[in-house]
């Protein structure tokens, strides 16, 4: 079955950049950080490390049992977690490369986590390092408990925070190119809500670690998440094979581009909730960051450049908002995004 099917092939990679200066909540009517969300709310800080860090402080206030460390510098290791840090009630943290930014990460650790908790890290050593950099600070203030999910690539990765999550049998799965970040984070919140596993397959083919993980789960269903541009219908054939399941119940979702595809897969899902996440399409901190908070609030990721299309002010406007959070600054996601939503909660 095809939603919104399209060819495209999702250019550019992962990075820094740096948000606007300051860190904190802003909003363009009274500022917030409840569960409920009833305005235009803006989470961001100076860099990606900081909006994560602004994202966790405005959705955690009691202490928490739970923290998910993944890197700030690329999105391969990251993309599966949402879906093991909802479940683990988990703000994902961004460790940086630098002293100060991960000086930061281990000050909210010190006041939000309990000293017994549990520190999930996504990644190898290459990337999230162990004897001489994050994990040894983690385990010099105290934190024991820690947990490395990272494989010899990223499709290892990816199946260890899977088994991780402890699926049950016929559980649907999403399927999303590892090769870059924006369709994953498009289903990300929704994927961490349902407890669907992201697994992540090549354009034109699945890897042996992936195919023993659809095999185990022996899913209902399988979401392909983009065009045949991106994931190809070689990917399909194999899933048809592994799992024998009727076409009607592999799905592929997609539109054009990065944005339509993140619409695409919103109006599939059509989430109940009466709120949305907006994050820039150009970069992956700062949706991968905001997926649990987008899944607590019951509500999809819009991935968004300049301004949002009209065919996603129509989407909204259908489900009558009566609340939107922005993640990052206005350097990625510009105040007009932040107007255009403004119109919608006030009409």
């Amino acid at each position: 079955m095809a939603v919104s099917t399209g060819s495209y092939s999702s250019g550019g990679g992962g990075g820094n950049r740096t948000d606007d200066g300051g860190t904190g909540v802003t909003t363009s009517t009274t500022p917030t950080t409840t569960p409920i969300v009833s305005s235009v709310q803006r989470l961001y800080g100076q860099n990606p490390v900081d909006t994560a860090l602004a994202i966790a402080k405005a959705e955690y206030s009691n202490k928490l049992s739970n923290v998910v460390l993944a890197t700030a510098d690329n999105y391969p290791d990251a993309l599966a977690g949402s879906v093991l840090a909802y479940k683990l009630n988990a703000p994902i943290l961004l460790v940086g490369s630098s002293e100060a930014d991960q000086a930061k990460v281990l000050d909210y650790m010190k006041s939000n986590l309990d000293p017994s908790g549990n520190v999930y890290i996504l990644g190898g050593t290459a990337v999230v390092s162990t004897d001489t950099d994050m994990e040894a600070k983690v385990k010099a203030e105290g934190f024991s408990q820690i947990t490395r999910l990272g494989g010899t690539d990223l499709y290892d990765t990816c199946s260890k925070i899977t088994d991780q999550l402890q699926v049950k049998s016929g559980t649907p799965i999403v399927l999303a190119y590892g090769g870059n970040y924006p369709d994953a984070l498009s289903i990300s919140s929704i994927a961490a809500e349902n407890q669907y596993p992201i697994l992540l397959v090549q354009n034109d083919g699945i890897s042996d670690v992936i195919k023993n993980e659809i095999a185990t789960i022996k899913p209902s269903k399988v979401f392909i998440i983009g065009g045949d541009g991106v994931i190809s219908s070689a990917v399909e054939s194999q899933v048809e094979q592994i799992t024998s399941l009727d076409k009607s119940n592999i799905i592929r979702i997609a539109g054009q581009d990065r944005y339509a595809t993140s619409l695409a897969v919103a109006q599939y899902f059509n989430l109940a909730g009466q709120s949305i996440c907006v994050a820039t399409g150009n970069n992956f901190p700062d949706a991968l960051a905001g997926s649990v908070y987008a899944a607590n609030h019951n509500t999809s990721i819009i991935l968004a450049d300049g301004s949002l299309s009209d065919q996603v002010m129509d989407y909204l406007k259908n489900k009558k908002l009566t609340g939107a959070t922005i993640f990052g600054g206005e350097s990625v996601v510009s105040k007009g995004i932040e107007q255009q939503l403004g119109q919608l909660i006030g009409d």
